[in-house]
């Protein structure tokens, strides 16, 4: 059923078949996501059917393969993105595997693939960052925004980020950020002051909160690009708003179905920078039956980084 937490329950299953195209991943870790808690309410892929395995992330080993399937990826280690992630056994189709490198460990190999993939697509297959750019990151201090501060900076730009409290401050000054803005009635007036131009790439998974806010932060040109509504849903954007500033609209979801040079570049891309230390993720570890006290901690906007849970 829908509901808070507390509908959350760890139950035995039967391990799932791979049908044609798929494989069965044999799940070490798994990565939770604030979607996790929109599904949970019926916010998100509210059509599923009910009961269901939650999750859409994990590491593991494939154990067994689906008709179809290449006999290569048996015995191999693999992060992946799939429904129901979030157990012992997982189906998987086959084009949703990344092969891991050995020096990738199943935790940070289940904390990557939707937080760090989406910041990628973000910043450059959408928001295409340049180095004259002036980017704001709402939520600077979560999974994805963690990651979106690093990437920025390693591109150039001058990166600006917001956060719901003060004390998550610090640990985006860490990533690299030039300037830390706390969300509140004074918000605007912070960010003129130290975006007299206003900003040139907005990157928000707000929503509702931040919708007022975004036009007038942008700069002339600007782009907004839209990943999420965690704050719910922002009201209706009339067409007009966007002429005085020739502004720019996109929205990213990473179950878009993209061209594979597309998809598979922006893996390489994000393995390399997570194996040579460009690009680090604050992963905290948590046992699959703490799943309820997570999503109350990402509900309440009181975690930073990415949780990932272990099973073996």
């Amino acid at each position: 059923m829908l509901g808070g937490p507390e509908v959350l329950r760890v139950e035995e299953v039967p391990v799932p078949a791979p049908g044609v195209g798929e494989v069965l991943v044999e799940v070490h870790a798994g990565g939770l996501n604030f979607a996790d808690t929109e599904r949970r309410r019926g916010l998100y892929l509210a059509s599923e059917p009910l009961p269901e395995t939650s999750g859409f992330e994990g590491a593991g080993v494939v154990c067994a393969l689906g008709p179809g399937v290449d006999a290569g990826w048996l015995q191999r280690r693999v992060a992946f993105t799939a429904p129901r992630a979030h157990a012992e056994y997982c189906a998987v189709p086959g084009g949703k595997l990344i092969a891991l490198p050995d020096a990738l460990d199943f935790v940070q190999a289940a904390a990557f693939p939707v937080q760090a993939l989406t910041a990628w697509h973000v910043l450059h297959t959408l928001g295409r960052v340049t180095p004259r750019d002036v980017v704001l990151v709402h939520s600077a201090a979560g999974g994805v925004g963690q990651l979106l501060v690093q990437l920025a900076r390693e591109a150039g730009a001058t990166v600006i980020g917001s956060v719901s409290r003060d004390g998550k401050q610090p640990r985006v000054r860490a990533l690299g950020a030039h300037h830390v803005l706390t969300r509140g009635p004074e918000f605007l007036a912070a960010l003129q002051a130290v975006a007299p131009g206003g900003v040139t790439l907005l990157l928000e998974a707000v929503g509702a909160e931040v919708s007022k806010e975004v036009l007038p932060a942008l700069a002339p040109l600007g782009r907004w690009v839209t990943y999420g509504s965690a704050s719910g849903a922002p009201p209706p954007l009339e067409l007009e708003a966007l002429f005085e500033k020739s502004v720019t609209v996109s929205a990213f979801w990473l179950r878009t179905v993209m061209p594979p040079a597309v998809a598979e570049g922006a893996q390489g891309e994000v393995l390399a920078r997570l194996l040579d230390g460009r690009l680090t993720q604050e992963v905290t570890r948590c046992a699959l039956e703490e799943a309820p006290r997570v999503h109350r901690r990402l509900e309440a906007g009181l975690t930073t980084g990415k949780w990932v849970f272990t099973v073996r």
